[in-house]
């Protein structure tokens, strides 16, 4: 009797730990469904965010420079005069003296002005005041040269007042206009620090006396 006890106690015991069939499927099917979730958890994880793109700087306006020195070339004709001269132009907000060298007038001049009025002196000549420098101009050196307005032009921009046939590139950069009765060409844009500066400007006009044609040629920029 003990022996047959011992034998059914030791079946009961080895029917007891096996699993069944359904139950060894249900675990499969625990373990596909978080390995599902897991997968899905790493789908959804917040991708790091790439920095946004770049956009191309525009050129600073040059309105913004008020005060430099220019060094280059000034070509003039007209039906009284013919010739280049040298060109130091040194501004400070409203103040200004342009310095004309060689051939073009025979000798040196000097234009400086403030918001008081300009003053042209010709070589060692006594200086003459004025209130309009191209009227100055035109009546010591007998062609005109519109400072005033070539304040805003020497940089690429249009002076105040009525404009007309204005034309800027891609970049905003302007490249012709009609103002004040001159006809003006702007190119060969440089560099300089922050801004975008002409390097040439071509200013044509018609008075009395005929056609007058203004070259002015940057060829070092330095503001201040």
């Amino acid at each position: 009797m003990l022996r047959k006890a011992e034998a059914l106690s030791l079946t009961t015991t080895h029917t007891a730990t096996q699993v069944s069939p359904g139950v060894g499927r249900a675990f499969k099917l625990l373990g596909a469904v978080l390995l599902l979730t897991l997968a899905a958890c790493s789908a959804q994880k917040p991708q790091p965010q790439q920095p946004p793109a770049q956009q191309p700087t525009q050129p600073q306006s040059a309105a913004a420079m008020q005060r430099w020195e220019a060094k280059g070339k000034l070509g003039v004709r007209s039906p009284k005069e013919n010739g280049s001269a040298n060109l130091i132009w040194q501004q400070a907000n409203a103040n200004y003296r342009i310095h004309l060298s060689g051939p073009l007038g025979a000798g040196a001049t000097t234009i400086s002005g403030s918001p008081s009025g300009v003053s042209l002196q010709k070589g060692s000549d006594p200086a003459v005041l004025a209130s309009d420098p191209a009227q100055l101009t035109e009546q010591i050196m007998g062609w005109p040269l519109p400072v005033s307005e070539m304040f805003y032009w020497v940089r690429g921009l249009a002076a105040p007042g009525a404009v007309a046939g204005q034309q800027k590139d891609s970049r905003g950069l302007l490249q012709s206009l009609q103002q004040s009765g001159w006809q003006l060409n702007f190119s060969d844009y440089q560099s300089v620090g922050a801004f975008q500066l002409p390097s040439r400007i071509k200013a044509a006009t018609t008075n009395a006396a005929g056609p007058v044609s203004v070259t002015v040629v940057i060829k070092e920029w330095s503001p201040r």
